[in-house]
């Protein structure tokens, strides 16, 4: 029986970048749901705050074993440094800290958005950006991206790239067992039925388009309510929430618009479990948790029509055209009433059944990724002895 490998997984907790916190938050405990015999030892580095987080949500938390705290500094978009760990792992993923000695590092690549939005970015940023990912292009190990897409791009902007590319696509854990709450329906004083738009307010993340196209079904006398979550403000444009503010005020919508900022992860998923319908109007993405969270609850969606949506292919997707806000105003217009308010028992029975088995093969290709980079260190170790 080939000996089991260990793996550190580097948790954060900023509510800046609510994407990647999920994302690594995701990952552990999908590895930790694996049947013991295909399990990694699984170590979780990060901030106290940030694994106690993992445990309690956990279904498996004894998976993990003994986690010592280790405070993080805050850390960079991509690939900033925290300090070493003294935690004894053959594999450590993402890579933002200093590695264990002796530790391989997976390294993750998100997407090449500075690439492809340089507006959003500073020329210092992306210089940064640029040689973060170039120095890891020119080594000789495995980098992660989260879609086709991505490596594709990869291929295209470091053409001469000497890693190793593997596509990863994580999954949505969301609990759908337990009979659902009305308790942050009830704080949040939300409608009955509304329109629901998780993403945190970004320029790239588009609410500007969903707003005007509510703007002009309101102009027609059809009133959809809209609940957006996620943080308020914008690092790269601080102008951004403010300037939404005032379309809101300037177009007469602010009674059908709820703003309900950065909220706990428990009352997002009520939310989004009360939610009519789900809109994800990004016009950019590495691979949309807001995409995942619509599939591992079965809610219908409004999607965005680009390269990585259609390859996440959600079921109950409706996509359209991210620039054209007449288009999205006619969707909603033929579509909403036909929506059920509320949470739908029914839909997410089907949705928890086809997820179980989506979780575990993500875990298991993560594991294969991690186990096929240690061999291929190993391997190189032996012929270079």
């Amino acid at each position: 029986m080939k000996a089991r490998f260990r793996i550190g997984i580097e948790l954060i907790d900023d509510p800046a970048w609510m994407g990647g916190t999920l994302y690594l938050r995701n990952l552990a405990i999908s590895l930790a749901r694996l049947p013991e015999p295909d399990r990694p030892e699984l170590c979780l580095l990060g901030s106290s705050e940030a694994i106690s987080r993992v445990l309690e949500e956990s279904d498996n938390p004894a998976a993990f074993g003994k986690n010592l705290p280790e405070r993080l500094s805050r850390l960079s978009r991509l690939f900033g440094r925290a300090p070493g760990s003294k935690q004894k792992v053959d594999v450590v993923y993402p890579g933002f800290g200093t590695p264990p000695n002796g530790a391989l590092v997976l390294r993750w690549i998100p997407d090449f958005q500075h690439r492809y939005l340089p507006q959003l970015f500073s020329a210092e940023e992306i210089e940064q950006r640029e040689q973060a990912i170039r120095s890891i292009a020119e080594r000789h190990g495995t980098v992660v991206v989260s879609s086709n897409v991505a490596m594709r791009d990869f291929a295209t902007f470091f053409p001469d790239y000497s890693s190793t590319i593997r596509v990863w696509h994580f999954r949505s854990l969301i609990d759908t067992t337990a009979s659902t709450s009305r308790q942050a329906i009830a704080k949040f004083a939300l409608p009955e039925k509304y329109l629901y738009l998780p993403n945190q307010f970004w320029a790239h993340k588009n609410h500007i388009l969903v707003l005007r196209a509510l703007a002009r079904l309101r102009g027609l006398g059809f009133n959809i309510p809209l609940v957006c979550t996620g943080a308020t403000s914008d690092r790269r444009n601080a102008e951004h929430f403010g300037q939404l503010q005032r379309f809101i005020a300037d177009n007469g919508i602010a009674d059908q618009v709820s703003i309900l900022g950065l909220i706990e992860r428990r009352e997002q998923i009520e939310v989004l479990r009360h939610a009519a319908a789900i809109i994800q109007p990004s016009v950019f993405e590495g691979w949309s948790t807001v995409v995942e969270d619509a599939r591992a609850a079965g809610k219908k969606i409004f999607l965005s029509d680009i390269p990585v949506h259609q390859e996440q292919t959600p079921p109950s997707a409706t996509y359209f055209d991210p620039h054209n806000h007449e288009e999205l105003a006619r969707l909603l217009w033929d579509s909403w009433d036909r929506l059920p308010p509320g949470h739908d028992t029914r839909a997410e029975t089907v949705a928890r059944k086809n997820m179980e088995p989506l979780i575990l093969q993500s875990a298991r290709e993560f594991c294969g990724i991690a186990e096929g980079a240690l061999d291929f260190q190993r391997s190189a170790a032996m012929r270079n002895s």
